[in-house]
């Protein structure tokens, strides 16, 4: 805010009467909204002061060397960040996007450009493709877009991982054999085949031959006579 201009004389023109009440008005408002923004401890510091010029130049005395410790600190914090391998796009944008916050508050002027130069610093070799595309159109886009496209490239390259992964055959895997497969499907259905019992042994005697000589007769008593005899 510049300083209060003096005070015009009394035959001078319109024109200097305006622009003195002018920056009056700005300066009375400046007053009000300045003071509510701060604690109560400052606000009683800086009760004595009429312009808002004032206050501001006392601010910069007070808080300047840490303004700029914050800058340089947000600056550098952003400079060393990198992305670390697994780390969603979103979480990292969101800390990137943090320090850039960080840096514009305490007076860093970084053009669009030139945030998105340094975001694409910070990302893995994952995104080395979507950078190559991006110098080759050179599409303007706020840092909020540039996240969504990253997710949506991150995306993409997610489902095309993973679908390689399923096609690779495992090394240990023994490879199906079309012949064992068919004879399956030959038997499909049918039952496995039961051996048949073993068969009993007989258990009838077998009859012993009788030496007729040996034989009584039932009639007469003598041995070797028969029926026929008699």
């Amino acid at each position: 805010m510049q300083l209060r201009p003096p005070t015009p004389a009394i035959d001078a023109p319109d024109r200097d009467f305006v622009a003195l009440e002018r920056w009056d008005n700005s300066n009375l408002s400046a007053m009000c909204y300045i003071p509510a923004s701060m604690s109560n401890v400052l606000q009683k510091q800086h009760e004595e002061h009429q312009t808002a010029r004032q206050i501001m130049d006392n601010l910069e005395e007070m808080f300047g060397e840490q303004t700029i410790q914050a800058k340089t600190d947000a600056i550098k914090g952003l400079m060393n960040c990198r992305q670390k391998v697994g780390t969603p796009i979103k979480e990292h944008m969101m800390k990137v996007m943090a320090y850039l916050s960080e840096a514009q508050t305490n007076g860093a002027e970084i053009d669009s450009a030139t945030q998105l130069v340094m975001v694409f610093q910070t990302l893995s070799k994952d995104f080395d493709l979507f950078q190559a595309s991006y110098n080759l159109n050179r599409k303007e886009m706020s840092l909020t877009e540039l996240m969504k496209e990253l997710q949506a490239f991150e995306n993409i390259f997610k489902g095309s991982g993973s679908k390689a992964e399923a096609n690779v055959a495992e090394p240990n895997s023994p490879a199906p054999n079309p012949k064992r497969n068919k004879e399956k499907g030959k038997n499909k259905g049918k039952k496995p085949a039961v051996d048949a019992p073993a068969t009993k042994k007989s258990t009838k005697t077998k009859k012993r031959k009788v030496d007729p000589k040996k034989v009584k007769c039932f009639h007469y008593g003598k041995k070797g006579h028969f029926k026929k005899d008699c």
